[in-house]
């Protein structure tokens, strides 16, 4: 065979391979990585799937050291972050993401990162990124409105808005978001946006502002709506159509005030709740926001003094007793706090809340447990036998009080109640840490870490891992 049909058969055979390898990687998604890379990776998610996200993030990083290049490792990371609420921590994993070359998802991860920091400046930029490298993709505007409107900036949410419904006429998400936007001008059509969210709470706000005697309070009733979702922006928006046409009306400034104070303008709020005072001195409401007010600034005897004229206007208000209660705490007279949440519990004595309150009190700052907080626990369990917060309580006072066998099973029973209960697989955790059942404690010490959004049990979780070490 001459030699350059040889060499022509040799090439034609190369290029076949290499085709087939190519077309092998498409197939499986995956570029060719070294085996204990792609093994830690597939370790990663599955824990990840799992829900075992400590386990997860020790996988990822492992693989981000087998591979230093590969965007992948970090990216997982980054999500994991997000799921715990760790932010500050997802931001940068997803920051390394990009560096490395992460396309479109990691991106969009990074942006919802600065949104969980509450940096919608820095969200907005980071999604605007992505919608140069995908202007198609109905995500995107989505995104970009949600941020525009937690900045007042509602006309630019409104164009962010029809632009992700042009591309995706059915997005739920973007037919909220308008159905949000609608309401300060036209409620019928705003309505007919959240019947294409599927958004019923919303509906039944709607349904609530129809039937109000007053139409001239809607902007009223649709800010306290806003404000109790924890949506501050729109909340303040209603508050000021509302005050543009009635701006002596001290219960629509109280509310404007507490808002503030709920965004960080201090300042603004301390001003706007005493003008509220002054409109109407009977006010419970502008004396309960201010109250608050002046213990968030540190002005606790402000504080006491407001609150007690708000008890004075509404003596069966079980909130004023707990928060006139919180604000003892904070001058750590746990005597007279005892008292306050004793008394919110009898105003409302049906209402599983204020008797967990009353049980936290006496845990969480180890006062009078045996002789106050093992029964307050036990009564929470008694009227409320299938919350899982009462059982999770009421272990934990046993613990407490000594008593590790009837708190395992109060625990125990918490769990079977909700599995997903963090302080129940913390104080569980700790119980058998205590008893010397280390696997066990790890077991549960492990999940609350990694089931734990607010970081509180979380830190407590790993500072005790570390101690069984």
């Amino acid at each position: 065979m001459p030699a350059v049909e040889t060499g022509k058969r040799v090439r034609r055979t190369s290029a076949l391979k290499v085709t087939a390898l190519a077309l092998g990687i498409l197939l499986l998604g995956l570029t060719p990585y070294p085996r204990a890379f792609t093994g830690a990776m597939r370790q990663a998610e599955a824990q990840r799937a799992a829900t075992a996200y400590g386990a997860a993030l020790e996988a990822y990083r492992r693989a981000a050291h087998l591979d230093r290049r590969s965007p992948l490792p970090w990216q997982g990371m980054g999500e994991v972050l997000l799921i715990q609420h760790r932010f500050t921590e997802a931001t940068a994993a997803l920051r390394e993401a990009e560096r490395l070359g992460g396309g479109l998802e990691a991106i969009l991860a990074l942006g919802r990162s600065y949104a969980g920091r509450g940096d919608w400046a820095a969200a907005t930029q980071t999604w605007l990124r992505a919608q140069a490298q995908a202007p198609d993709d109905a995500r995107i505007p989505s995104a970009l409105a949600e941020a525009a409107t937690a900045q007042g900036q509602f006309d630019q949410a409104r164009s962010f808005v029809t632009e992700a419904l042009r591309l995706d006429p059915a997005d739920r998400r973007a037919c909220a978001l308008a159905g949000r936007l609608a309401l300060a001008d036209d409620r019928e059509r705003a309505a007919a946006w959240f019947r294409c969210a599927g958004d019923e709470d919303m509906l039944t706000v709607l349904e609530a502002v129809r039937a109000a005697p007053d139409p001239a309070r809607a902007d009223l009733l649709l800010g306290a709506a806003f404000l109790q979702r924890g949506k501050l922006a729109l909340a303040r928006r209603h508050f000021e159509r509302r005050l543009a046409a009635a701006p002596d009306d001290a219960e629509t400034l109280a509310y404007l005030g507490h808002t503030l104070d709920r965004q960080g303008e201090t300042a603004a709020a301390g001003e706007t709740l005493r003008r509220a005072v002054e409109l109407d001195p009977d006010s419970a409401l502008a004396y309960y926001f201010l109250g608050l007010h002046e213990r968030l600034v540190g002005n606790l005897a402000d504080a006491q003094a407001a609150l007690w004229q708000a008890y004075l206007r509404d003596r069966e208000n079980a909130a004023l007793r707990a928060e006139m209660a919180e604000t003892f705490v904070a001058l750590s007279d746990y005597a007279s706090a005892e008292e306050w949440y004793q008394g919110a519990v009898e105003v409302a004595a049906d209402d599983i809340e204020f008797h967990l309150l009353l049980v936290h009190f006496y845990l969480d700052h180890l006062y009078r447990v045996v002789e106050g907080g093992l029964p307050a626990a036990q009564a929470a369990v008694e009227l409320a036998p299938a919350d899982a917060r009462a059982h999770d309580l009421l272990g934990w006072a046993y613990y407490l009080s000594g008593d590790a066998a009837a708190g395992e099973k109060s625990l125990r029973r918490a769990l079977e109640l909700d599995p997903r209960l963090v302080s129940a697989h913390y104080h569980l955790g700790r119980l058998y840490a205590a008893l010397g059942q280390r696997d066990l404690a790890r077991d549960h010490l492990q999940r609350a870490a990694d089931l734990d959004t607010e970081g509180f049990f979380r830190a407590g979780a790993e500072a005790a891992l570390m101690d069984l070490e």
